[in-house]
């Protein structure tokens, strides 16, 4: 058997965007993935359908897998012959043990790849706005642990050196140090008063930051209940934060979005609420199968043609061109109770009207089999596809809610509320408590209604159920605490 080859990966902190094309390229085509507590829950929307999952844990002092365990999973699962992504929080090199990783696979005989990504103590930083060097500022910086395999896990590093010779110092994992990291650093030169900042949750919606001078650092990160993951910066820079911090400034900041879908196809709000600040789940995620999909009747003897979803004018066209019908044959009415429908026939030069009316004689309803009950008034039916839920976006979608990221919904339809009480009953989450001290949006009065009737009043209903009037009433809407 061909031993399979390994990537050690890094994912960047936080923010999903921050993975390179390149280490991204590599996670969707790996057979196994073996992912820590850092990475953030998004990423497992990019593992394939049919990978396996290992999550290894990494909790400060409580780890769910010990590392000899992850270097022998590795191991086995490489010289079975599967691909295999070891995903990790920032750079695997950096504090991220694939040095060990990689002597492991090498002992082994294996072959593997080395994948760098966006470390911690750089990109932390620059999301709270402090530059790690700055020509007035800082010319030097160091990378340092915060915490070392010493029996009384205190940091082994040349105090005198670093303190003198270091303009700005990035402290990993270093929390429960703090205290000693500051005192060793004053006892050997540092000035009292140089500025310090520690990052918790950084490139997130949970971003935050404590910033004071070093002889109060960890006084103040206490006072705010800062905990870990936190990154902790030690130098002049530091102080840029109250003048250069860009992302708290974002309308949306601290918002986690989740957007109740119901269908396969890509929105446009995820991408405008990103823009703002805020992080964005798109869930369930879906695919379109037409496996069972029977042959279309000829439409040419409707009068009407109904499609009740966006996702059918794919298939119809192209079971179309597979059975050589002609466009000019379709019904001169086409109908649909979807704007998205709309606009996409539109895009094929196909002009039907918004309207629910209910069908006249002679009409043919298109749709998913999902929705297949709004057919029955309908003289005849064609079930154009089903939706299969995703894996990866429905692992995503429960680690999100064991974490309890999720502080906003948006729920666009009746349909969705269905769906909502269904995703969280799955995870055995009571709906109605669950959504009390969440934003709930609702679009239109049909969705509000529906709501009230499954026992929540949303916070924000849409008169006019569009992308920039839910950006507009989510602005102005303060975060539910």
């Amino acid at each position: 058997m061909t031993s399979g080859n390994v990537f050690l990966i890094g994912a960047g902190p936080g923010d999903p965007g921050l993975i390179t094309v390149k280490g991204r390229e590599c996670l969707e085509k790996a057979d196994v993935v073996l992912y820590d507590r850092l990475v953030h829950p998004l990423f497992l929307q990019y593992v394939r359908e049919d990978a396996e999952y290992i999550y290894c844990g990494k909790l400060p002092e409580r780890h769910h897998l010990r590392q000899e365990t992850i270097q022998q999973i590795l191991v086995e699962k490489a010289l079975a012959g599967f691909t295999v992504a070891r995903l990790k929080g920032g750079d695997p090199g950096m504090f991220g043990r694939a040095g060990e990783e990689a002597e492991a696979l090498v002992k082994a005989g294996l072959t593997y790849e080395m994948v760098p990504g966006i470390t911690a103590g750089m990109a932390g930083p620059m999301y709270a706005g402090i530059p790690v060097t700055h020509r007035d500022l800082s010319g030097s910086f160091a990378a340092v642990t915060g915490h070392t395999k010493a029996e009384d896990g205190q940091p082994g590093v040349d105090w005198k050196s670093l303190a003198a010779g270091i303009d700005t110092a990035a402290f990993y994992m270093g929390m429960k140090n703090l205290g000693t990291i500051a005192r060793r650093l004053i006892e050997n030169g540092k000035d009292p008063a140089t500025p310090a900042a520690v990052i918790e949750w950084a490139a997130t919606s949970r971003q935050r930051v404590a910033e004071a001078p070093l002889e109060r650092i960890q006084e103040k990160a206490e006072q705010q209940q800062i905990k870990n993951p936190a990154i902790t910066i030690v130098g002049e820079t530091a102080a840029l934060h109250r003048k250069l911090k860009w992302l708290e400034k974002k309308p949306l900041f601290g918002r986690f979005v989740w957007i109740v879908k119901t269908s396969a196809a890509a929105g446009s709000i995820a991408p405008a609420l990103r823009s703002l600040g805020a992080e964005v789940l798109e869930a369930p995620g879906y695919t379109v199968d037409t496996r069972e999909t029977k042959p279309l009747v000829s439409p040419h003897p409707f009068h009407r043609l109904h499609v009740a979803a966006e996702e059918s004018v794919d298939v119809l066209l192209n079971e179309l061109k597979q059975n050589r019908i002609d466009l000019r044959t379709l019904p001169d009415r086409i109908t649909t109770a979807s704007l998205r429908t709309l606009w996409k026939l539109e895009s094929y030069g196909l002009f039907a009207e918004y309207t629910d009316e209910s069908p006249g004689p002679d009409s043919l309803w298109i749709g998913p089999e999902h929705a297949g009950s709004e057919a029955e008034l309908f003289s005849q039916k064609w079930v154009s596809h089903r939706l299969i839920h995703k894996k990866n976006t429905a692992k995503a979608t429960a680690a999100l809610l064991d974490n309890d990221w999720i502080n906003t919904v948006v729920v666009p339809s009746s349909q969705a509320v269905h769906i909502l009480w269904k995703e969280l009953d799955r995870h055995g989450i009571s709906p109605v408590q669950w959504l009390t001290n969440k934003t709930v949006t609702a679009h239109g009065p049909e969705t509000d209604k529906a709501l009230q009737t499954a026992g929540t009043v949303p916070d924000i209903t849409l008169s006019s159920p569009d992308t920039e009037s839910l950006l507009h009433e989510l602005r102005n809407h303060s975060l539910q605490q």
